[in-house]
């Protein structure tokens, strides 16, 4: 019996080892549990996005939630996961169930749950679906499942498009008549996932000229992981370069991770376009509120919020504590280094389309190339050194020999600690730089990740060539 636990975003596994259709069962018949005990009789959405026989783990999923009388609302494509959070909200619905396993390698997949809420699910929620699960596994609730063609007969499952609403979302919250205006042209890399039909179509309406790569399903995303990350935006990078467009975008196989490089190829780390943001919303666009990040994530937000009389909220790593936030409770901006962010009033989960739309929402406000509003935000806020470092540790005792080694430090790289943090993982702050360090056990893959940051140059590269004689 394998045990299935919740994540920082849902249940991950790999596909034939542990993520198996008898597995996709039992969880499903934990959330149809949760949601018959906390739901309101309005049904749940079912998506997938572009992995290995994501339709098939999703018939599965569509037949038992139908097997418990719950309506389904099935995705007809591969679908973003800010596009299932919207549509969740839009309709009311009691939740939705997402197979994806985000930009995690191709070998794996994921089943995510989201609640009413539309954002992903809190730990007591999660807590409360893995009890449904032992539950199951041991026999005391049994998985009813009904045939999907008998479901349809039923009317218990309904096909649906949420494109052309999710698109209309968009439309409010960006200026889509000033992008226009700017005649920009963008190269987009939608890295074979569910942004196709989505990002793409935008894209072609806003920018003057544009080429859209990798926009077709390859379940091994052309080797790699679906992540836009600095690797993977090099090649989008050479493009803007050879033809002299203002900017590469990228998004991840599910939609919900950015990437951006500027016209000059260079990469735009999440830290830094997340702050850029923020500085954009209160001075272009008149937005008024505080702000959050992930205990991960740069305090460059943090000097954002302060310069323009607001507060930075900080919260442990993990969407679900970031997307309330900005939906509920009128946050600005909210976002973590990994590369997701949300806006005020938008869905309370990552959103890589509305980011990268964004970038391009700055170029025409600004009237200037996204390098030279790089160097203006150095000139008011300085430098911000930070860097992360993953360490796979597949052992679990190996995992926690690096974790004690970090427990209880007094000094680092020479640097005093003059405060220690532990909401999530270590971390530690220093007197020099305004620098900190932490370390933290991920929650979607065996890794440990280290995160580091100085806004001393030398200070950093310390802490960065301690870190690796670690490591």
């Amino acid at each position: 019996m394998v045990e299935i636990r919740f994540g920082t975003s849902g249940w991950r596994g790999v596909i034939a080892n542990d993520f198996t259709f008898s597995n996709v069962r039992v969880v499903s018949q934990a959330v149809a549990e949760y949601v018959k005990e906390n739901g309101k009789g309005r049904g749940i959405i079912v998506g997938y996005d572009t992995r290995f026989m994501t339709e098939k783990f999703a018939d599965v999923v569509v037949e038992v939630i139908a097997g418990n009388g719950i309506e389904v609302h099935l995705c007809e494509s591969p679908t973003p996961t800010p596009v299932i959070s919207s549509y969740i909200i839009r309709n009311e619905l009691d939740g939705g169930v997402n197979l994806t396993a985000s930009h995690n390698p191709p070998e794996y997949c994921g089943l995510k749950f989201n609640p009413a809420s539309g954002g992903p699910a809190l730990p007591e929620v999660t807590k409360k679906v893995e009890e449904f699960i032992r539950k199951v596994q041991a026999g005391e609730i049994p998985v009813k499942s009904v045939h999907r063609r008998e479901a349809e007969k039923k009317g218990l499952v309904r096909i649906i498009d949420p494109s052309k609403d999710y698109i209309e979302v968009l439309r409010n919250m960006l200026d889509f008549d000033a992008i226009r205006r700017a005649k920009l042209k963008a190269v987009v890399d939608v890295l074979y996932g569910t942004a196709k039909g989505y990002l793409d179509n935008v894209i072609k309406t806003l920018c003057e000229e544009w080429e859209i790569l990798h926009d077709y399903r390859d379940p091994y995303f052309g080797g790699g992981r679906p992540e836009p990350d600095r690797e993977r935006m090099k090649s989008v990078g050479r493009v803007v370069i050879e033809k002299g467009y203002h900017v590469g975008l990228g998004v991840d196989g599910d939609a919900d991770r950015f990437g951006i490089v500027d016209e000059n190829g260079n990469f735009v780390t999440p830290n830094e376009f997340i702050a850029i943001a923020a500085e954009h919303l209160y001075e272009n666009k008149g937005f008024r509120g505080p702000v959050a990040r992930s205990i991960a994530t740069s305090h460059a937000l943090d000097f954002v919020a302060r310069a323009h009389d607001e507060e930075c909220s900080v919260t442990p790593v993990g969407f679900k504590f970031l997307g309330p936030l900005v939906a509920e409770k009128g946050y600005v901006i909210a976002g973590e280094e990994s590369g997701g962010l949300s806006i005020q009033n938008h869905v309370p989960e990552k959103d890589g389309i509305l980011a990268v739309l964004l970038a391009l929402e700055m170029i025409a406000y600004y009237g200037k190339s996204f390098s030279e509003i790089r160097k203006d935000f150095v000139g008011k806020y300085g430098i911000f050194c930070n860097s992360r470092i993953d360490v796979k540790l597949e052992s679990e005792e190996k995992k926690k020999k690096l974790m004690d080694e970090f427990s209880n430090v007094d000094t680092f790289a020479g640097l005093r600690v003059c405060n220690k943090n532990t909401m999530d993982g270590y971390l530690y702050e220093f007197a020099e730089g305004d620098s900190w360090l932490l370390i933290r056990p991920s929650g979607t893959e065996p890794l440990v990740r280290i995160y580091f940051e100085s806004r001393d140059r030398k200070v950093f590269e310390s802490i960065e060539s301690e870190v690796r004689k670690l490591v």
